[in-house]
C-alpha cells in the first residue's frame, strides 16, 4: 500500500475504529450470522479483510495537521457520495455499523446490498449492487470520514433512508 496523508483527528479516529471493529466483530457475527452458513463465512472473511485494509492504511499513514477528512476509501462510518448513473442522481450516504443505535437519515447498513458494495472503494470507482429491486451501477464522487458528534443524536430521531434498489434495513 503507498504512503498515504491522514490529519491527525482522522488518524485518530481510524485507530479508534479499528480497535472497535476488532472487538466487535465476535458479537457482530453471532447476531447477524448465528448459524453456520455460506454468508456467515463470506463476512468473516470481508471483515478480516476489512480489519487487514484498514490496518496498513495506519501503518503507512503520514500525519499532518490538516483539518480533513478525508480517508482513500470507504469505510464504516464514511459519508460517501454517490451518483446513480442511470438516473444521474446524486446521493450522500453514511456507511454504519449495525451494532450501533444512534441511526440517522442517510445512514446505510454495512451489511446492506449497498453497504457491503461500497466498503474499501476508492473515489471514481463504479461499483454494480445486486440488490432485490434489480441490479444497480453507481459512482462514487466523496468520501469523507464522520465525526461521532456529526452522527445523528439518537435512534428514535433517525429516519431510515434507502437508495434505490436497496429495500434491506438500516441494521
Amino acid at each position: 500500500m503507498d504512503r498515504v496523508t491522514l490529519s491527525e483527528s482522522t488518524f485518530e479516529k481510524l485507530v479508534k475504529h479499528l480497535v472497535e471493529i476488532e472487538e466487535g466483530k465476535k458479537k457482530l457475527l453471532d447476531q447477524y450470522f448465528s448459524t453456520p452458513s455460506k454468508e456467515r463465512y463470506e463476512f468473516k472473511d470481508a471483515i478480516e479483510e476489512y480489519i487487514k485494509r484498514i490496518d496498513q492504511l495506519l501503518i503507512n499513514a503520514n500525519k499532518s495537521q490538516t483539518s480533513d477528512n478525508e480517508v482513500p476509501f470507504v469505510t464504516i462510518e464514511c459519508e460517501v457520495e454517490l451518483q446513480d448513473l442511470s438516473l444521474h442522481e446524486v446521493f450522500k450516504y453514511r456507511i454504519t455499523n449495525p451494532l450501533h443505535e444512534r441511526l440517522r437519515e442517510g445512514d446505510i447498513s454495512c451489511l446492506s446490498p449497498v453497504g457491503k458494495s461500497l466498503l474499501l472503494k476508492k473515489v471514481n470507482d463504479v461499483i454494480m449492487v445486486n440488490a432485490p429491486g434489480g441490479i444497480f451501477r453507481y459512482k462514487i464522487l466523496s468520501i469523507q470520514l464522520q465525526n461521532h458528534s456529526e452522527i445523528g443524536s439518537s435512534a428514535s430521531e433517525s429516519v431510515a433512508s434507502v437508495l434505490p434498489g436497496d429495500s434491506s434495513r438500516i441494521s
